[in-house]
């Protein structure tokens, strides 16, 4: 029987979670390169960049515990440990359905189409973001360059903040990773006694300026200011401009924008929702197009709540039920697996740390066998983080 040709858009977290859950490890991990070559009902081709970065753990190249090479990853032999064929290139457009896929270097046809192509992040949003801002979210160099700047300064204002796109009535954004930032940022000048020195903003306009709760109230008893509603009209070199045009000094600016689809989804045959992301079901298939499916933070959710977020965690849900849904499409069924909806982070403070989770069904992290508040957790995040990337290196 022929073989059902599956491409793969992207090596990020979505991508690589759908291939975790479409093809099993065996009982046998290490015999299973081998015996994906004797039998495999599928052919796959992913196409991406090859480097896989594993960024929730960026915001610790503040303290000083991670570097770029620590979290960076050559995705290859994983992908060959799978029998899956890699394209390093660039996909330009997607035509046909899904049944075609147009790369710079050349054409794919597939029987089914899985989309995990990340973001893009709205910098045009508010003036002058690409020119002076930083941002974690840009990934390793940027966060590099921000470290390098501080330790330039022996004082000065710090702004941290984020922004959120809304329009499809979920978290499009990257506030946990703004609110770690803040936090760390905090403990490691106050470590090498220089906190006294510095003031740090944490700002955002979709924060109530009376808004309570565990983080704000962490953040309060560091010190750090709480500018919560506001949102400059421009970034400018010194600092930001206000509506009135009063400058806000600054001499470091972190700031994570709102998310949105690559100009990809917007420039193919694919639907996108008003937010500007593809528009994907509750079974992680994108709308009108039976043979396609997408996660992570390129896809929307159908009716989710307000709080939940669509990367990490979140896209490990969603495209373990993607992978699910196409094995039942490329049977010829209806996909019947949905997701929970399901926010769960540990948000590391240096001295502490806390467990933020929230989830459609009120089922708790791990049973609750970890604490929600503790020191600990850190320890519980860098496990997490190490079998995670040694899966990725060695099964």
């Amino acid at each position: 029987m022929e073989k059902k040709k599956i491409t793969v858009v992207g090596n990020g977290f979505a991508s690589l979670f759908f291939i975790q859950y479409l093809l099993p490890i065996p009982v046998f991990p290490f015999f299973a390169s081998f015996l994906r070559r004797i039998y495999s009902k599928y052919e796959i081709t992913l196409i991406g960049n090859g480097k896989f970065i594993y960024f929730p753990a960026i915001p610790e190249f503040i303290i000083g515990k991670k570097c770029k090479e620590d979290i960076t990853l050559d995705i290859r032999p994983f992908l060959k440990r799978r029998n899956i064929t890699f394209v390093e290139d660039e996909v330009i457009d997607i035509r046909d359905g899904g049944r075609t896929v147009i790369a710079r270097k050349g054409t794919y046809h597939n029987d089914a189409l899985f989309l995990g192509i990340g973001p893009a992040f709205m910098k045009d949003a508010i003036p002058g973001t690409r020119e002076y801002t930083l941002s974690p979210c840009s990934g390793p160099d940027e966060m590099e360059l921000f470290i390098k700047k501080l330790e330039s300064l022996d004082r000065g204002i710090i702004y941290l903040g984020f922004k959120i796109n809304k329009e499809d009535e979920f978290v499009a954004g990257r506030a946990g990773q703004m609110y770690e930032c803040a936090c760390l940022l905090d403990y490691s000048l106050k470590k090498t006694g220089t906190r006294g020195n510095f003031e740090i903003h944490f700002f955002s306009s979709h924060l109530d300026p009376d808004a309570k709760g565990a983080i704000t109230d962490r953040m309060r008893e560091r010190g750090i200011i709480l500018d919560y509603g506001y949102e400059p009209v421009e970034f400018v070199d010194g600092g930001m401009l206000d509506a009135d045009g009063t400058l806000r000094k600054a001499d470091l600016v972190l700031f994570s924008s709102g998310i949105t689809a690559p100009k990809l989804a917007q420039d193919s045959c694919l639907p996108v929702s008003q937010g500007g992301h593809i528009d994907v079901d509750r079974y992680g298939r994108v709308k009108h197009l039976s043979h396609v499916f997408a996660a992570g933070d390129c896809a929307n959710h159908e009716s989710p709540p307000k709080w939940v977020p669509h990367q990490a965690h979140m896209a490990q849900l969603r495209a373990q039920a993607a992978a699910k849904n196409m094995n039942e499409v490329l049977r010829g069924k209806s996909p019947t697996h949905t997701y929970r909806h399901e926010l769960s982070c540990i948000l590391n403070m240096g001295n502490d740390a806390m467990w933020l989770h929230a989830s459609s069904d009120n089922k708790p992290p791990f049973r609750n066998i970890f604490p929600r508040r503790s020191r600990k957790l850190i320890h519980v995040k860098n496990l997490f983080e190490k079998m995670y990337l040694l899966y990725l290196r060695y099964l």
